[in-house]
């Protein structure tokens, strides 16, 4: 397919504004392991902490630099050692016979970016400080409250004993050591300079962020893997229009693209001999979900029932108003796959049926059911409703997150799908520091205040700690769980179980099955109706070489190997 000439002329007349607010390209250098790569993101993350600040930009970053730990996945789905020396198994002693005690060791002469020692004490420490119950640490983090000491015999050696035996363990550490000496009280993690401006182990180091303009990441001179990175800096430029940031590709002022909003035969069309579009299975998983709350009541618990979604026949209403297979067709124009629940690939994959399918028909019977009664302009109001005053009108904000074209376009189909039934949709988009926030910050999906959420989510290979955390019904956040992620306040002793049993057993098929059980029950109760899976895409520059994209990586996942052509 053709651009069209309107976009191309877009693009075009944006390319000097686009280009002038980062400065000139940096020129191609003529040893092709040095040089300079820019990268294009939508939107910069809130930190670098990526246990305080999980969203996804906040990795395309963080990887490159703060989350090097002590293992990660490679691009065929298998953990490998990064700053271990090996995985720990029976076969090696690594992992005791009972499964309770797991013995990491060190590679040996590991440096902090600062040149201090990394050492089996730095292990210790980031579990002192994830495990604090003070320190606003995120879904994702979950297992850490397993663990019952962290032993270290020499520098090299750390003895993790579990209170109860963990299947996750190859991944507790995955995403980042926390240095003792460069960070601060665990339970101040909230707040350290080091969040903004981390000491790490990766490959760059950072060296400047202009707030709303660019992270300068610098090579980093004691990287532990000889002769890498090849290249001496990483500058992430933040663009938030889709056109300019293809404009900035064409001109060649940037090398890498995260997330293209046009189709890749689009893009590589007008990018030929420039760039090209890459894509990569994807894990991100895209989702309405239910407030079952009561919004604005200053309670953060799951007491009163939300006034509308409360009765689950309007949940059901919702999920039979959506014309899955056309968004899927047509708006997403086949870059996404269906799904319909969270364990939509990886070894956990299940095959849940979508239990209220499309049929307006059925959607309007429930809601006439229900006491919702069409108005004078075609939508519902009130009249014998379960939670609701009669007269109230059956109006919802769908919150999404901003400068993301892709999901503009499912929210306007879901407002029309809606509209048709008698539910009115408002739109209303935040930057990713308000979706995705903290308590602490009065980010709306902790502190119970909305309606509806659409936004793309996805596990990692280990997906356990963040099933406890979401899906638990103990994890609803508030003041005293600042950090639960069971924002729908969804309530399920079967789902408990079910995520119980998964935790119970090192049997990948048994944690399988609990998985799909509980996704069972998230597609009867709906708190949540998951509606496709992306691709990932990125642009890479052809002058780039040495990339790999994976599914269980970032734009920046192995950018230690990147070499730059002139």
């Amino acid at each position: 397919m053709k651009l069209k000439l309107a976009t191309l002329i877009l693009i075009f007349s944006l390319i000097a504004t686009a280009c002038g607010s980062g400065g000139a390209a940096t020129p191609a250098p003529a040893d092709a392991t040095r040089g300079t790569v820019t990268l294009i993101i939508p939107e910069e993350p809130a930190a670098l902490n990526y246990y305080i600040a999980e969203a996804a930009i906040v990795r395309q970053v963080a990887e490159a630099t703060s989350m090097t730990g002590l293992t990660t996945v490679n691009e065929k789905g298998e953990f490998i050692p990064v700053l271990a020396a090996e995985l720990p198994t029976q076969a090696n002693g690594g992992l005791s016979e009972d499964f309770s005690t797991v013995t990491w060791k060190l590679k040996p002469g590991l440096k902090w970016s600062d040149g201090e020692p990394l050492t089996s004490d730095d292990i210790k420490f980031t579990w002192e400080a994830i495990s604090n119950p003070d320190a606003g640490a995120l879904a994702g983090t979950g297992g850490f409250d397993l663990i019952e000491s962290v032993e270290t015999p020499d520098e090299l050696t750390a003895v993790v004993k579990y209170s109860t035996p963990s299947p996750g363990y190859l991944s507790q550490f995955a995403y980042g050591l926390l240095p003792r000496h460069a960070t601060g009280a665990p339970a101040d993690m909230a707040n350290w300079e080091w969040n903004r401006k981390p000491v790490g182990a990766g490959p760059f180091i950072l060296a400047d962020w202009k707030s709303g303009e660019s992270i300068t990441l610098e090579r980093n001179p004691n990287y532990f893997e000889p002769g890498k990175p090849y290249l001496d800096k990483l500058i992430f430029r933040t663009i938030p229009e889709a056109a300019a940031q293809t404009a900035i590709m064409l001109q060649g002022d940037a090398q890498v693209h995260l997330w293209p909003g046009e189709d890749r035969a689009d893009y590589d069309a007008l990018l030929a001999g420039k760039a090209k579009q890459v894509l990569v299975p994807g894990i991100w998983n895209m989702a309405i979900d239910f407030n079952l709350s009561r919004p604005f009541d200053k309670d953060p618990s799951a007491g009163a029932p939300h006034p509308l979604l409360g009765d689950i026949r309007v949940r059901q209403a919702i999920a039979h108003a959506i014309d899955y297979e056309t968004l899927v067709r047509d708006v997403m124009r086949g870059a996404v796959k269906p799904s319909t629940s969270p364990f939509a690939y990886g070894w956990y994959e299940c095959d849940v049926p979508r239990k209220y399918g499309f049929d307006p028909e059925a959607a309007k019977s429930l809601l006439a059911e229900a006491g919702w009664v069409e108005g004078s302009d075609g939508i519902r109001v009130a009249k014998g409703a379960k939670y609701a005053e009669d007269g109230t009108r059956l109006s919802l904000e769908l919150q999404g997150y901003t400068n993301y074209e892709p999901l503009d376009r499912t929210e306007q189909f879901i407002v029309e799908n809606l509209k048709a039934i008698g539910v009115e949709a408002r739109i209303q988009n935040y930057d990713f520091s308000i979706i995705f926030g903290s308590y602490e910050d009065g980010s709306p999906r902790q502190v119970g205040d909305y309606d509806l959420l659409i936004f793309d989510r996805g596990f990692t290979i280990e997906p356990q700690g963040e099933v406890e955390s979401i899906w638990q019904s103990n994890q609803v956040p508030s003041p005293d769980n600042p950090s639960g992620g069971n924002y729908f306040r969804w309530v399920n002793t079967g789902a408990d179980a079910d995520i119980a049993a998964a935790g119970s057993t090192f049997d990948l098929e048994k944690r399988r099955e609990a998985y799909c059980q509980l996704g069972e029950k998230i597609s009867d109760e709906l708190p949540q109706i998951y509606l496709y899976i992306f691709q990932d895409g990125y642009g890479f520059s052809d002058k780039l070489t040495g990339y790999t994209v994976s599914t269980w990586g970032s734009m920046t996942w192995g950018a230690q190997n990147w070499k730059l052509s002139p």
